[in-house]
C-alpha cells in the first residue's frame, strides 16, 4: 500500500485488496492472540495447581519427624508465593520458547526470499542473543538463588517473631525486633535488586544487539536504495520483518529473568518432592502387648542418647505410667511407638510382630494421643472435639466433653461447643486447651491410649474429675500414660520409673526390665506453636477519614507511599517515556529514511537519518535499562518501609489484637500482600504514566504530518489504552478482588496443615485437611483462571484494535496521497509509526487488572495498619516511676473482647517490695488473666491499677512492663540458640550471668551437656527440648532479666514432682526479699510466702497466709487435702 500510493499514486480503490486483506490478518492476529493467552494462563493454573498439591502431600507424607526440622513460614512461603512465582515461567516463558524456535526461522525463511543480503546480517546478529542470554544466565543464577533463600528466610522469621510477640514484649524487645525485620528486608531488597541488575543487564543487552542488528538492517537497506540495488517494496517488507525476527528471543530472555524467582524456588520445591517418604509396612496390626526391646534413640548431631537401651512392655488391656525426672526421655518412648522417630537400634513389637512392618495408617487408627503440648485448631471447639471422628454428633461430643471436665466451662462460653477458638486455642488457659485435648481422645474411643501428662495446668479439683474419667476410659484399653504429678498413680496398674543411666524400678504385678534414658526427653513433631493469644486483627477498615471526612481510597494511600521517592519514580517515568519514545522514533526515522533512499539521493543527504536511527536504537535499551533500575530500586525500598510498619502494627496489637488471628494468613500479607503493592508502581501506575506521554507525542507528530491520521491514531490509541483495559477490568474485576483472600485461605489451610500434623497424623484427620488445603488451592486455580480470561480477552482485543488503527492510518493516507495532502515521504511515516505506538499501550489491560489485585492486595495491608488498638496507650504518657512500689489494684474487673462476663471482677492487690504472694485456683479461674492486667497486655474494664502512685493507664505500656516481668506458662522460645534466647532478657548479660540464671532454674547440668553448649539450636518454640526443659530455660531468661516484680505463672510446670517442688523451693528461697507474684496449681512450699490469694470465677474468695487458710475450712484446705492424698498415693506407687 505505501508503495502503491507513494511511488504508483494508486487510489483506495486501487488498493482495496491489500486494505482487505491487512484487515484479515489484523483479525486473525487478534483471535490466535486471545487463544495463546487463554491456553498458556489456564495451563500454568492448572500445573501450579498440580505442583503445589503435590508438595503438600509429600509434606505430610514425611511426617512429624521431617517437620520438625523445617522452618514453619518457609514451608507455607515455598506452597504459596514459591509455586506461584512460576507462574511467568509457565504462562510466559515456555510458550515464548517455542515461539523462538518457530518464528524466526519463518521470518528469514520470508526475508531470504527477497533479500538475501538482509538475511545474511540477520543470521549473523541473531546466534548473539542467545549466546548472552545464557552467558548472563549462568550469570543470575546464584543471585536468584540467593534471593529466594532471603524471601525464604523472612517468612520463616516473621512466622518465628509473630508467634513470639508478646514473649518480646515482657522483655521489651519488641520494638527492637523492627529492626531486624527492616535488616532481613533490607537484605532481601539488596538481593532482589542484585539479581535485578543482572536481570535487567541482560535484557539491556538483548534490546541492544536486537535494536541495532534493526537499525543495521534499515541503514543497509537505505543505503542499497540509493544505489538503486533494491526497490522500496523489498526494503519496506525486510523493515516491517526483521524486529519479527529478534522479538521471540528477546522476549524469551525477558520471560526468563520474569520467572527467575519461581526457578530458585522450584529447586527447592523439586527437593522436597524428591525427599524419600519414611518407609511403612503393610501388615495388619495384631492384637496384644506392646514391648520395647533395647530401644535407643540420639538424634543428629547429639553427642549423647536421648533414650539408651530401653526395655518395656506393656500388657494388652493394662495400664502403664512412666514417671521420671524431666529430660529423661518419656516422651520420647512415646514419639517412637508412634512411629514419629526412628530408634538408633532396638526395636518394638506389637502383639509380637516388629511395629515398623505394621500397616502405620493402621496402627493410628488404633491410637489415641493426647501430647505434652496439644494443638488445637482455629475452629469451633465442637470441630477441635471431633478431629477423629468428624462424624460424632452433638450429643457425643458433650459426652467427651463432660468426661474431660470440659463441659461446664465449655456450656458457660457465649456459643457453648460452638464458640470459635483462634490458633492453638487461643482464648482459653492452658488448663482448658488440655481439657478439650482429653476430651478429642475420650471421643476417639481407641483401644491404645497414649496420655503425655494429661493432668498438666490443671488444679487439683480438676485433676480429681480427669483422674476418674481416665480411669472409666481405661477400662478394657492399652494405656501408657506420661506422669509427673502423682494423681494419675491411682489409675496405673504398673508403674516404670525411668532414671538415666540406671536400672528400672517398678511397682506392680512384674518388673518391666531396665530403661536408660538421656538428657533430651522429647523432638516434637509440631512445627507452629507459640502463644499468639490471637484475635482477628480488627474489623476491614478500608480507608482512613479524610479531613473533609471523606474515606480515602487505599489506591491513594499507596500513592502516598512514595513519599520522599516522588523525584525517583519522576525520573523512572521520563526514563520510561524517552525509552517508549525512542521506539517509536526508530520505527518513524525508519520509515522516512527507506522511502527518501528509494528516491536515490546523495547520501551525504541520509547522514541525519542515519545519525537518529542509531541513537534511537541505543537509546530505547539505555533508557528502558535505567528506568526499570530506578522504578524498582525506589519501590522495592517503599516495600521494605511497608512490612517494618506492618510489624510495628502487629507488636501493638499483639497480644490481645490478635487472638483470632491467623498466622498463615498474617505471612500471606507481609509477603504476598506486601509484594503485590510493587505492581502498582512498575506495573500500572508508571507504564500508565509513559504510556499517556509517548501517545500524546506520537498522535501530535502524527497529526502535524496528516491530521486525519492523528485522528485515527488517537482513536486506536484511546480505544486500546482506556476503553480495552475498562473491559477486560470489568471481565476480571470480581476474579481478581477474590485473589489476595484465597491466597491467604491457602496460607492458612497450609499452615493448618503442616502445624498440628503429628495430631492429624495420629487422628486419622490429615486426608480430610489435605481435602482442605486442595479445595483452598482449587478455588485459587478457579480464580486465576477467570482472571486469565480477562488477561487473554485484553490481549486479543489490543492486538485488534492494532491492526484496525493500522488500516485505517494506511486508508486515510492513502487518500491523502491521492488528495496530494500528503507528500509520498511521509506516507511510509503515517502507516508505520503506530505499529511502534501501540507498543506505549499494549499492556494496559493487564496493568488494569494488577491495578484491581493490588486494591485487595493494599486493603488487606490496611486492615492490620488501621486495626484499632485492644489496650489503650496515653498519647502523652507520663514517666514511669523510680520505683513501683507500691503496686495496688483497687475493684478490678476485666474481660476479654469477645466475652459476656468478666474474667475478673472486684479483684483487689497490693504488692509491697520484698512482698511475695501465691494465686492459687482452679483452671480457667482467672489467674493468667491477672497477670495479662499486670502487664498491661489487656486493658481493665473497671478499677484503679497504680505503680509507685501512678496510674499505669497513663504510662507507656514498655515502661509498666520494665518493672513487671513475666514467665508465662507457656512462655515462647524462639528458633535459635540456647544463648540467643536468653540474652533476650539482658543483652549485655556476660557468660557467668547466663550460667547462674541457668543454675537457678536448675539447669545448668543440662546445658552443660549440651552438643555445642549455649550454643545449640533450640527449634521452633524449642521443639528439641523436653516440655521441663522449655519451661526451666524460660524461667532462667525471666530470672536473668531481673524485673522489680516478677510474675512467675505456673514456673514448675511439666517437670515431675521432686524436681518441681526443689524448684520451687529454689525460687522462693532466691526471691526472698524480692517481689514476686506466684501463680501456681502445686501448694507446696507455699508457707515461703506473704500471702496466699485463692480465686474462684475471676473474684478473690479467700486470702491470707498459708498456714491460716490451711488451718480452716476453705477452699485452699480442700485443694490442700486434694494434694497430700495424691503425695500418698505417689509414695505407695514407689514403695
Amino acid at each position: 500500500m505505501v508503495v502503491g500510493a507513494f511511488q504508483h499514486g494508486m487510489s483506495v480503490g486501487e488498493l482495496r485488496t491489500p486494505l482487505l486483506l491487512l484487515l484479515a490478518v489484523a483479525c486473525g492476529r487478534a483471535l490466535v492472540s486471545w487463544t495463546t493467552e487463554l491456553a498458556a494462563h489456564r495451563a500454568s493454573a492448572a500445573v501450579k495447581s498440580e505442583l503445589r498439591v503435590r508438595v503438600l502431600e509429600r509434606a505430610a507424607a514425611l511426617g512429624p519427624g521431617w517437620l520438625s526440622g523445617q522452618r514453619t513460614g518457609s514451608l507455607i512461603a515455598l506452597a504459596t508465593r514459591g509455586v506461584d512465582a512460576l507462574d511467568d515461567y509457565f504462562s510466559r516463558y515456555l510458550p515464548q520458547l517455542g515461539l523462538a524456535i518457530v518464528v524466526p526461522v519463518a521470518v528469514l525463511a520470508r526475508i531470504v526470499t527477497e533479500d538475501w543480503v538482509s538475511a545474511a546480517i540477520i543470521v549473523g546478529t541473531l546466534p548473539l542473543i542467545p549466546i548472552f542470554m545464557v552467558l548472563i544466565g549462568w550469570a543470575t543464577r546464584s543471585q536468584m538463588d540467593r534471593q529466594w533463600r532471603m524471601l525464604s528466610r523472612l517468612s520463616g522469621h516473621f512466622l518465628d517473631v509473630v508467634a513470639g510477640l508478646p514473649t518480646l514484649k515482657v522483655f521489651g524487645r519488641a520494638k527492637a525486633q523492627a529492626e531486624s525485620i527492616k535488616r532481613i528486608t533490607g537484605e532481601y531488597r539488596r538481593a532482589t535488586m542484585r539479581t535485578l541488575r543482572i536481570a535487567f543487564l541482560s535484557s539491556f543487552a538483548l534490546e541492544l544487539l536486537a535494536t541495532i542488528s534493526v537499525a543495521l538492517v534499515a541503514v543497509t537497506i537505505g543505503m542499497r536504495l540509493v544505489h538503486g540495488d533494491m526497490d522500496l517494496y523489498i526494503g519496506l517488507v525486510i523493515l516491517v520483518l526483521a524486529p519479527e525476527a529478534y522479538l521471540p528471543l528477546r522476549q524469551v530472555g525477558a520471560q526468563f529473568h520474569a520467572a527467575a524467582e519461581g526457578l530458585a524456588a522450584a529447586e527447592e520445591i523439586f527437593e522436597v518432592l524428591e525427599t524419600p517418604v519414611p518407609a511403612s509396612g503393610s501388615q495388619p496390626v495384631p492384637e496384644g502387648e506392646i514391648r520395647f526391646e533395647d530401644v535407643t534413640v540420639r538424634y543428629p548431631g547429639w553427642a549423647h542418647d536421648a533414650v539408651s537401651d530401653a526395655s518395656l512392655a506393656v500388657r494388652s488391656g493394662e495400664t502403664v505410667a512412666l514417671v521420671g525426672p524431666s529430660g529423661v526421655g518419656k516422651s520420647t518412648l512415646l514419639n517412637v511407638l508412634l512411629g514419629f522417630v526412628e530408634p538408633t537400634a532396638g526395636r518394638i513389637r506389637v502383639g509380637g510382630t516388629d511395629l515398623a512392618s505394621l500397616d502405620r495408617d493402621a496402627w493410628h487408627a488404633r491410637v489415641a494421643w493426647v501430647p505434652q503440648r496439644p494443638h488445637l485448631y482455629a475452629g469451633t471447639i465442637a470441630e477441635n472435639v471431633r478431629l477423629a471422628r468428624p462424624d460424632a454428633d452433638e450429643a457425643a461430643v458433650r459426652g467427651a466433653l463432660a468426661d474431660a471436665g470440659a463441659l461446664a466451662f465449655v456450656e458457660a462460653l457465649p456459643d457453648g461447643p460452638d464458640t470459635l477458638l483462634g490458633e492453638d486455642g487461643a482464648g482459653l488457659s492452658a488448663g482448658q486447651r488440655q481439657r478439650i485435648a482429653l476430651a478429642r481422645a475420650f471421643l476417639a474411643d481407641r483401644p491404645v491410649l497414649l496420655l503425655d501428662e494429661p493432668t498438666a495446668s490443671l488444679d487439683g479439683e480438676t485433676e480429681a474429675e480427669i483422674v476418674d474419667a481416665v480411669r472409666r476410659l481405661a477400662a478394657g484399653r492399652t494405656v501408657l500414660l506420661v506422669v509427673h504429678r502423682p494423681a494419675l498413680l491411682e489409675v496405673a496398674d504398673r508403674v516404670v520409673h525411668l532414671e538415666p543411666a540406671t536400672p528400672v524400678t517398678t511397682s506392680g504385678a512384674a518388673s518391666a526390665g531396665s530403661v536408660r534414658a538421656g538428657d533430651e526427653d522429647r523432638r516434637l513433631s509440631e512445627e507452629d506453636r507459640g502463644d499468639p493469644r490471637n484475635r482477628e486483627a480488627a474489623e476491614a477498615v478500608r480507608g482512613r477519614e479524610a479531613p473533609s471526612g471523606r474515606r480515602v481510597s487505599v489506591l491513594t494511600r499507596v500513592r502516598a507511599m512514595a513519599g520522599p521517592r516522588r523525584g525517583r519514580l519522576a525520573l523512572a517515568l521520563l526514563l520510561g517515556s524517552l525509552a517508549l519514545g525512542s521506539a517509536v522514533g526508530l520505527m518513524a526515522t525508519s520509515a522516512w529514511l527507506i522511502s527518501r533512499a528509494s528516491q536515490q539521493p546523495p547520501v551525504l543527504y541520509l547522514m541525519v537519518a542515519v545519525t537518529a536511527t542509531r541513537a534511537f536504537g541505543i537509546g530505547r535499551a539505555v533508557f528502558r535499562y535505567a528506568e526499570r533500575l530506578v522504578s524498582h530500586d525506589a519501590v522495592l525500598r517503599m516495600l521494605a518501609d511497608t512490612r517494618v510498619a506492618v510489624y510495628r502494627r502487629l507488636e501493638r496489637l499483639a497480644p490481645a489484637g490478635l487472638r483470632r488471628a491467623r498466622r498463615g494468613d498474617l505471612l500471606s500479607r507481609l509477603v504476598a500482600d506486601v509484594d503485590a503493592l510493587q505492581d502498582y508502581w512498575v506495573r500500572w501506575l508508571l507504564p500508565a504514566g509513559a504510556a499517556v506521554m509517548v501517545s500524546a507525542a506520537s498522535v501530535g507528530f502524527t497529526a502535524w504530518l496528516l491530521p486525519e491520521a492523528g485522528a485515527v491514531l488517537a482513536a486506536g490509541l484511546l480505544t486500546a489504552g482506556a476503553g480495552v483495559p475498562l473491559v477486560s477490568g470489568a471481565v476480571a474485576r470480581r476474579a481478581e478482588r477474590r485473589l489476595a483472600p484465597a491466597r491467604g485461605a491457602l496460607a492458612v489451610r497450609t499452615a493448618d496443615l503442616l502445624t498440628g500434623t503429628a495430631e492429624l497424623t495420629v487422628a486419622g484427620a490429615l486426608p480430610a485437611r489435605l481435602a482442605e488445603a486442595r479445595r483452598a488451592d482449587t478455588a485459587l486455580t478457579g480464580i486465576a483462571a477467570r482472571a486469565a480470561t480477562a488477561t487473554a480477552l485484553g490481549d486479543g482485543l489490543t492486538a485488534l484494535v492494532t491492526g484496525l488503527t493500522v488500516v485505517g492510518a494506511a486508508l486515510v493516507g492513502v487518500q491523502a496521497v491521492a488528495d496530494g495532502r500528503l507528500g509520498g515521504l511521509a506516507m511510509a511515516v503515517v502507516v508505520l509509526t503506530p505499529l511502534a505506538a501501540f507498543e506505549a499501550v499494549t499492556g494496559l489491560p493487564l496493568a488494569a487488572q494488577f491495578r484491581q489485585r493490588v486494591r485487595k492486595s493494599a486493603e488487606r495491608v490496611y486492615e492490620v495498619l488501621d486495626a484499632p488498638d485492644p489496650v489503650r496507650e496515653p498519647e502523652d504518657p507520663r514517666p514511669a516511676p523510680v520505683s513501683p512500689f507500691p503496686l495496688v489494684l483497687r475493684g478490678l474487673a476485666a474481660r476479654y473482647g469477645e466475652q459476656d462476663r468478666d474474667a475478673l471482677a472486684g479483684v483487689d492487690l497490693t504488692l509491697e517490695e520484698g512482698r511475695r504472694i501465691a494465686v492459687v485456683g482452679t483452671s480457667g479461674a482467672g489467674k493468667t488473666t491477672l497477670a495479662q492486667v499486670l502487664l498491661r497486655f489487656l486493658d481493665a474494664r473497671q478499677g484503679a491499677y497504680t505503680l509507685g502512685g501512678v496510674d499505669a493507664y497513663a504510662l507507656d505500656g514498655d515502661a509498666v512492663r520494665r518493672h513487671v516481668g513475666l514467665c508465662a506458662q507457656d512462655a515462647y522460645l524462639f528458633d535459635s540458640s540456647v544463648r540467643e534466647n536468653l540474652l533476650l532478657a539482658r543483652r549485655d548479660a556476660t557468660e557467668a550471668d547466663l550460667r547462674d540464671a541457668l543454675a537457678r532454674a536448675r539447669l545448668l547440668d543440662w546445658a552443660d551437656g549440651l552438643p555445642d553448649g549455649l550454643a545449640t539450636l533450640v527449634g521452633e518454640h524449642g521443639a528439641r527440648l523436653s516440655g521441663g526443659q522449655r519451661q526451666r530455660l524460660a524461667l532462667a531468661r525471666a530470672l536473668l532479666a531481673d524485673f522489680p516484680v516478677l510474675v512467675l505463672d505456673e514456673p514448675a510446670e511439666h517437670l515431675d514432682l521432686p524436681t518441681a517442688d526443689a524448684l520451687t523451693a529454689d525460687l522462693l528461697a532466691a526471691t526472698e526479699g524480692r517481689t514476686t507474684l506466684l501463680i501456681t496449681h502445686r501448694l507446696a512450699g507455699l508457707e515461703a510466702v506473704d500471702e496466699v490469694v485463692v480465686l474462684a470465677g475471676g473474684r478473690i474468695v479467700q486470702r491470707g497466709p498459708y498456714t491460716e487458710l490451711v488451718a480452716v475450712e476453705g477452699p485452699l484446705r480442700d485443694m490442700a487435702a486434694r494434694e497430700a492424698a495424691g503425695e500418698l498415693l505417689a509414695g505407695a506407687s514407689v514403695r
